[in-house]
């Protein structure tokens, strides 16, 4: 096992952000953009894949109290911090919300969706138009992967993207590796190189918590909580479910996203976190465990596809969730192995039906599902191997589920996308 590639992987997929990352990926775009040639937008063009277009309607954006894609796009190019990349919006004032909102309102802001790729992943073609001439920029794969930017048809950078080939991850790290592996690395490696997590998990935790001081959400955690009476599984799907609900609203606060899903990221760190504090573990078993959680989730994201009809944020967290629990319950490598198998039998096939409050809900659920998974495993209890889904291992259920997941799920993606888009349209 290479220990520097998995190193460099957790690194590069566990990342701060502000705001959900679905519209703050249109804002990067839209950023570099006008970045390009400076000025003033007098025109944005925003050309997107069809889980961008019709997927981010209803979450909101922090600096603003307005929701929508268009309202990312204005933002980003009006005020965008294009260095910043996921924290794109961290310099927004009140007056850029306004102008961006009056901007976001005129027939000089397009959003025009992809309807015809069959290719599943992040795709953004922003356009800005200034008194300087013509910016362009695209952002793909991830939210923050800049891959082409041009300059009054002057070419700044250029990775000769071609879409199709740049978004299949089959043949990255990540596709390489199993839940054996990370579990290999995550008790192995020496505590320094993945200490880095906690700052991640402390700036989701505060997330958490501005939701159970009522600063932000529909009191979707601070409900939860108030009815945890102590129960761990309880808590912690208050924790996450807090966590989440708050940054789809727009609280102003960084989150540490995981596989470029904040959502992913919460509940990566926020259900262990809970079991931690119930359990009193040390902050070493609780980084170990969170290091193992955002691994296994950046694996299942790699089968299933970043952009999936399948709620990666669900499904693939809450099998991280299951590997992280495992362990910091004390399991060895059959126990995770198992944590994973009860876990993706209750998971497999949740859709996205796109960020907003009520994904607190559904990653909630899906937390406690998974420790509920790693406790059966734990008491040596898992369902039986090659029944359903189910393999002989989390690597045989994994690579099963991701296989019909990137490719006999797109068209059912495609009429989802399409049927969110319009609700959104003809309200």
């Amino acid at each position: 096992m290479d220990f520097t590639k998995m190193s460099e992987l957790l690194k590069a997929e566990v990342k701060p952000a502000l705001g959900c990352t679905g519209p703050i990926g249109v804002s990067y775009a839209a950023a570099e953009a006008r970045d390009a040639v400076g000025g003033t937008p007098k025109k944005i063009k925003i050309f997107c894949d069809k889980d961008t277009a019709a997927k981010n309607d209803d979450v909101g954006i922090p600096g603003t109290s307005v929701k929508g894609l268009k309202m990312a796009a204005a933002l980003g190019a009006i005020a965008g911090d294009a260095s910043a990349k996921l924290e794109v919006l961290n310099k927004v004032t009140a007056d850029d919300e306004k102008a961006a909102y009056e901007f976001s309102l005129t027939d000089q802001c397009i959003i025009n969706p992809d309807w015809e790729t069959p290719t599943i992943g992040f795709y953004v073609e922003a356009e800005v138009e200034t008194e300087n001439g013509i910016g362009r920029a695209v952002v793909a794969k991830t939210h923050s992967k800049l891959v082409y930017k041009e300059a009054n048809g002057k070419v700044l950078y250029n990775e000769n993207l071609d879409r199709s080939k740049s978004l299949d991850e089959s043949h990255d790290f990540a596709s390489t590796i199993t839940v054996d592996d990370v579990f290999e690395f995550v008790t192995k490696v020496p505590l320094e190189e993945i200490a880095w997590l906690r700052e991640g998990i402390d700036m989701n935790r505060a997330m958490a918590q501005a939701s159970f001081d009522g600063k932000t959400g529909v009191g979707l955690g601070k409900s939860l909580l108030s009815r945890s009476q102590g129960d761990l599984i309880r808590k912690a799907k208050a924790y996450t479910a807090a966590g989440s609900e708050a940054r789809m609203c727009g609280y102003s606060l960084p989150i540490m996203t995981c596989a470029t899903s904040g959502n992913a990221g919460i509940t990566s760190t926020l259900a262990l976190l809970s079991m931690s504090e119930d359990l009193g573990k040390t902050e070493e078993e609780l980084i170990r465990s969170v290091a193992m959680a955002c691994l296994t989730t950046v694996i299942v994201k790699n089968r299933i596809g970043r952009h999936s009809a399948m709620c990666a944020c669900v499904v693939g967290a809450s099998l991280g969730v299951a590997a992280g629990a495992a362990l910091m319950l004390g399991g060895g490598l059959k126990e995770v192995n198992m944590a994973v198998n009860n876990t993706i039998v209750n998971v497999i096939g949740v859709v996205c039906d796109g960020a907003r409050a009520a994904c607190g809900l559904k990653l909630g659920s899906a937390s406690g599902i998974a420790i509920e998974g790693a406790l059966l495993a734990m008491d040596g209890v898992c369902v039986p191997p090659d029944e359903g889904i189910a393999g002989v291992d989390a690597k045989a259920s994994i690579d099963f589920m991701g296989r019909f997941a990137k490719t006999g799920m797109i068209d059912l993606d495609r009429v989802l996308c399409q049927a969110l888009y319009a609700k959104h349209h003809e309200l």
